[in-house]
Parts: structure tokens; sequence; C-alpha cells
């Protein structure tokens, strides 16, 4: 869930991140990657989303848009999970 309660994210072996509207479960975006998905995660105020991947990526996206904003490369085997700092300048994984 977001922190403020609007919307649900899950993460998929289907390559995708969804964001779906918390109220009606209506699908909000779908977040396409190249490999599996094994988790996703909002930024504490919710602005961002961070995925990690069976690529070895970790990506950071614009929640409002879903426009994919970086893409962290350089893991030498897939990332299982990832998350921003409480200040939301850092994320680790």
């Amino acid at each position: 869930f977001s922190h403020d309660g609007k919307y649900i994210l899950t993460s998929s072996r289907d390559q995708t991140a969804r964001l779906w509207n918390a109220t009606d479960g209506t699908l909000i975006k779908t977040l396409r990657h190249e490999d599996w998905v094994f988790s996703c995660a909002f930024s504490f105020d919710d602005k961002l989303i961070v995925t990690a991947c069976d690529d070895k990526t970790v990506r950071i996206w614009d929640t409002q848009s879903g426009q994919l904003k970086h893409t962290l490369a350089g893991h030498g085997d897939y990332v299982l999970d990832s998350r921003f700092s409480s200040d939301g300048n850092r994320v680790v994984s």
C-alpha cells in the first residue's frame, strides 16, 4: 500500500509491476520490465516507485506518470528486493 492508502503495488513473473486504485481495485498503470519483477515499493512521499528485477536492475518510476526515471544496473545477479531510504535520497537493494 502507498503511505496515503490510495494505491496498491504488485510485482509479477509476467515482467510487470502494477499500480492499482486501493478503493475500487482498478488498474492505473503497468510498469513493464525485461524479466520477472521480484519486488516493488513506494517512496515515503509516494511520488516514486522502486522495482527489483530478475534482469539485474533496480528501476525508479514516477508514480503519477508511470515514466521510468532511472535504471540502476551493475548487480552481479538478480535483485530480490529494493527500498527507498526514509529521506527518499537513496535506494538500497
